[in-house]
């Protein structure tokens, strides 16, 4: 679990909450209040995404790009700060056991024809090399993509 506060900032334009990144796991929810400040990029540009009350907001990390060979994309997101409003969010993340090592399921690499876009790795070592580098959009998952694919 991460909580994030992210107070109101004289010079919004100058700073950053947190920078264009994918989430480790399988899967993240996360819980805030009513100020915007997730931005996802859609199509090259980045979109302001405004806040459900009383909802969970889901976004799909790495691991489920991994297992599923890329067929479905882990959520390049980031946050941003305003000169109003405080925003608070608390995402969770989801994962599987930390010892467990993940790569493409293997029905989708079916007789050999689809090459390995993604070696394996154990959750806990994926999770440590992100949490060892600056965010810095899916950088993590990048060092573990196969290359000439």
């Amino acid at each position: 679990m991460i909580a994030n506060l992210y107070p109101p900032c004289p010079q919004p334009e100058l700073a950053m909450g947190l920078p264009a990144h994918s989430d480790h796991g399988l899967l993240t929810l996360l819980i805030q209040n009513d100020t915007v400040g997730l931005q996802v990029l859609h199509k090259d540009k980045w979109v302001n995404i405004h806040p459900i009350p009383n909802s969970f907001l889901a976004n799909i990390g790495d691991h489920i790009e991994i297992l599923s060979h890329g067929k479905y994309k882990s959520v390049l997101h980031r946050a941003v700060v305003n000169d109003r409003d405080v925003r608070i969010s608390i995402a969770l993340a989801h994962g599987p056991a930390a010892d467990a090592a993940v790569s493409p399921a293997p029905m989708l690499l079916e007789d050999g024809q689809n090459p390995l876009a993604y070696r394996a790795m154990k959750y806990k070592e994926y999770v440590e090399l992100q949490q060892s580098n600056k965010l810095d959009g899916k950088s993590c998952l990048e060092h573990i993509r196969n290359r000439g694919i």
